[in-house]
């Protein structure tokens, strides 16, 4: 998959991320910009650390493992996102988990294709 259909993505998430987060959260303002631009290097990040130099370039920053590992970093930050504004620095934890969220849908995009995700 190219990298601008990984940005997409990855953009069409992060607007879903934000209307959940308003919903949730109510009055909070998140910094929406920094956001969107660290999706965007999470969703392009797999392919800068494991170049596609060849048909076989997935490895373990392509793995399921990494897929777990990133949805479970996700889920803690968006959680306590979600359920601590008041925690000293909520923000720095928000961007963090927005970069797990493009990283995150990158893989997902990836597991879809023909050569799929090694294990």
């Amino acid at each position: 998959m190219n990298r601008n259909w990984h940005l997409l993505i990855g953009g069409t998430a992060f607007v879903c991320y934000q209307v959940i987060l308003g919903s949730l959260t109510g009055p909070v303002q998140y910094p929406w910009l920094p956001g969107i631009l660290l999706v965007a290097a999470g969703s392009v990040l797999p392919d800068v650390l494991e170049p596609a130099s060849s048909r076989y370039h997935r490895g373990i920053c392509h793995s399921r493992g990494a897929l777990s590992l990133m949805t479970i970093l996700f889920a803690l930050s968006a959680l306590i996102t979600v359920f601590s504004p008041a925690f000293p620095h909520f923000v720095l934890i928000y961007l963090a988990s927005c970069l797990f969220l493009g990283y995150v849908f990158h893989l997902l995009a990836d597991s879809v294709t023909p050569m799929g995700l090694p294990k």
